[in-house]
């Protein structure tokens, strides 16, 4: 890559939404998910007019974490892949980085200062960085706040579920007693909600950002609901859906939403600038011109 593999946006470039909600993108490496699991039924002649593939049939996203200020705590949204898996792995899945308390310490910011961590769900590339190198969280201060029907699925018996959730590394955190399960819509602090969207994975969750009733700017963070800018179009389901139908009318009701009311939108594997606005046209939801 030609710029750092951690960085994040110039504090002055934060942006601070309604209530004093104060969100900065940290950018914790990248990694090579296979296009066609990424954009499952979606032809190629149509996703190839956004993204390209390397020789392996990868295309390169990347791991956006959120930092956000708010109500006197300090909020991480995702965790990346963090350190812990095989090389091998990572080679396969191209992983480049991906280890959160690094990216926060490369730009000045103490992982022990967090007071909460929001895993939007389980899959290794949101959730492996709940855990240290070490074996110890890797956040020692904070709150891990998943899903009840997200730490549920992980302990199941779904033979589709088996190996992909990162199962031990919450079994850490809940032994640590940082674990907090929610369920449904959960206001962390003024100006910061968990929603549970499902879809992607039965206890996938957003983030919604900006005090609901005070004036100013609002924003959203999808997580794999809708990762990139490119799955706007809300039937553009991925392979790696658990609930295809449920994720269409999830997205279609957050990106309806987020369209009439200007949100700020904010994409877990964007390679691009964020965040954006969505329009709303004939042909679908598009990224609106600023």
């Amino acid at each position: 890559m030609t710029e750092p593999l951690y960085a994040i946006t110039p504090p002055n470039d934060a942006r601070v939404f309604a209530g004093g909600v104060r969100v900065q993108i940290v950018r914790a490496g990248w990694f090579r998910p296979d296009a066609g699991g990424f954009f499952g039924v979606v032809p190629r002649p149509l996703w190839s007019r956004f993204a390209q593939t390397d020789e392996r049939g990868r295309i390169l996203c990347r791991l956006n974490l959120l930092l956000v200020d708010a109500g006197g705590k300090r909020i991480l949204v995702e965790t990346g892949t963090g350190v812990g898996m095989l090389d091998k792995d990572r080679e396969i899945k191209g992983i480049e980085g991906g280890d959160p308390g690094e990216a926060l310490r490369a730009v000045g910011e103490d992982p022990a200062e967090v007071d909460f961590v929001v895993v939007s769900h389980l899959h290794y590339d949101h959730a492996g960085g709940m855990v240290g190198a070490d074996g110890r969280p890797a956040f020692p201060n904070a709150r891990y706040v998943v899903q009840r029907d997200e730490a549920q699925a992980a302990h199941g018996d779904e033979l589709r579920l088996a190996g992909i959730m990162e199962r031990d590394q919450l079994d850490v955190i809940q032994a640590a007693g940082q674990l907090a399960e929610v369920h449904g819509d959960v206001e962390l602090v003024e100006g910061v909600t968990v929603t549970r969207t499902g879809g992607h994975t039965r206890g996938s969750q957003a983030v919604l950002l900006g005090v609901a009733d005070a004036p100013g700017e609002h924003g959203i963070f999808f997580g794999d609901l809708i990762p990139t800018r490119w799955q706007l179009p809300v039937r553009w389901t991925s392979a790696f859906d658990d609930y295809p139908i449920d994720a269409v009318e999830a997205r279609q009701a957050l990106v309806s939403r987020s369209a009439v009311r200007g949100w700020w939108c904010y994409f877990t594997h964007d390679p691009g600038e964020l965040p954006i606005r969505i329009a709303a046209t004939e042909k679908g939801f598009v990224v609106r011109a600023e």
